[in-house]
């Protein structure tokens, strides 16, 4: 049998939540089905695990996440594409290669167009105008799918009620993830000794509200000797969060040096491996579409602490974690300061966490759902 042509485009070749969550959905189809092909810009991780399943890359080093002219000659590169590799679905991610993907798709006349949202480029720390031109190019570029996904309810009900989206093309497909084959136990770790640890993992950007987080660190582990914080990743703001470690602390004279509880550790590989060896699970973003961080956490065990936003919500309640107000210097702390009261909380909430991955956003059935629009006539 003729096997499916499937091209999935991205634009940066880096493994964030967006590629990630592409790598788990294509790793998890009918390899003998699909005949699966993916876009992006340049050489990186990305690349390097498409080579490591076996499917083709192609690289198109004009693609950029910034507004600007080389876009011209990416659209002039992706149509070509398109017309000459005959795919049979184009599944695209992410707002700008999402824009260009959905409409030069559809003029090169490929079957099937797709498109996940994964968060919307629009959001409230955006001034008017911005938000307001975002949502056009959303709106006019979803005319140009055969199905329009979106990882949380809040921005399907969004698209259709305030951007005049096609009902009957949109849908929401949760983001799954498989149970670890390892969980959690906490009475090995925190309910046996004096140490909370806690740890984030996240890209250092305005969008993760990470220099907000670190200070927030610094008036905890200030307060509480017995915390320790571990942000994993790197990002733009990743030097300036470390330069406001090492100088919250200058002035400190003690026995007690609270620069030693806070670790900024760059990326690491095998995040739920490593996330086991932590007690809370922290990200404090102001926009989010449904982080795979979260999920990836949820899956050992794990009790959260998140931003209250679209998406992050959807995942996290008060039976599985603590729901806080990013712009809320104090919110943290106090969290921190509840935990601290009452220590058995941590593998109640945890437990609930892998309940929810198992029932509500499990990884066969994130699989299945995508299958059902790749497959319907």
């Amino acid at each position: 049998m003729k096997k499916i042509k499937l091209m999935h485009l991205q634009v940066l070749p880096i493994l964030s939540g967006v590629q990630n969550m592409m790598l788990m959905l294509l790793s998890g189809l009918e390899q003998d089905k699909y005949e699966i092909t993916v876009i992006s810009r340049g050489n990186g991780p990305l690349v390097d695990k498409v080579k490591e399943y076996g499917w083709e890359h192609i690289s198109i080093e004009s693609l950029s996440r910034e507004l600007c002219l080389k876009d011209f000659l990416s659209a002039w590169k992706l149509y070509w594409i398109f017309k000459k590799e005959k795919p049979d679905i184009v599944h695209t991610h992410s707002s700008k290669t999402g824009f260009l993907g959905r409409v030069l798709a559809k003029m090169a006349g490929v079957p099937r167009v797709i498109h996940t949202t994964h968060g919307f480029p629009f959001h409230p720390y955006q001034n008017r105008i911005s938000r307001c031109f975002y949502a056009i190019l959303e709106t006019y570029a979803s005319f140009f799918s055969d199905f329009n996904v979106f990882v949380n309810l809040y921005e399907k009900e969004l698209a259709i009620h305030k951007l005049g989206f096609n009902k009957n093309k949109a849908l929401t497909i949760y983001n799954g993830i498989l149970p670890f084959h390892t969980q959690k136990v906490y009475e090995e770790s925190y309910l046996e000794n004096d140490t909370l640890k806690i740890v984030s993992v996240l890209r250092f950007s305005k969008q993760k509200n990470i220099i907000s987080t670190i200070k927030q660190a610094v008036k905890v582990v200030k307060r509480f000797k017995n915390v320790h914080f571990t942000f994993i990743g790197d990002g733009e703001l990743y030097e300036e969060c470390c330069n406001i470690v090492n100088n919250s602390f200058v002035a400190e004279i003690s026995d007690f040096n609270p620069i030693e509880n806070i670790t900024l550790s760059g990326w690491v590989s095998d995040i739920p491996e490593k996330l086991l060896s932590f007690d809370v699970f922290l990200l404090n973003s102001l926009w989010e579409g449904l982080p795979i961080s979260i999920l990836e956490a949820m899956s050992v065990s794990l009790p959260i602490i998140c931003s209250n936003i679209k998406g992050n919500n959807e995942l996290v309640s008060s039976s599985n974690g603590w729901l806080i107000d990013p712009l809320d210097s104090n919110a943290l702390e106090n969290v921190i300061s509840e935990i601290l009261e009452n220590k058995n909380i941590l593998k109640e909430k945890g437990n609930d966490s892998l309940k929810k991955v198992t029932n509500l956003f499990h990884y066969e059935l994130f699989i299945s759902e995508y299958e059902k629009i790749y497959d319907r006539e």
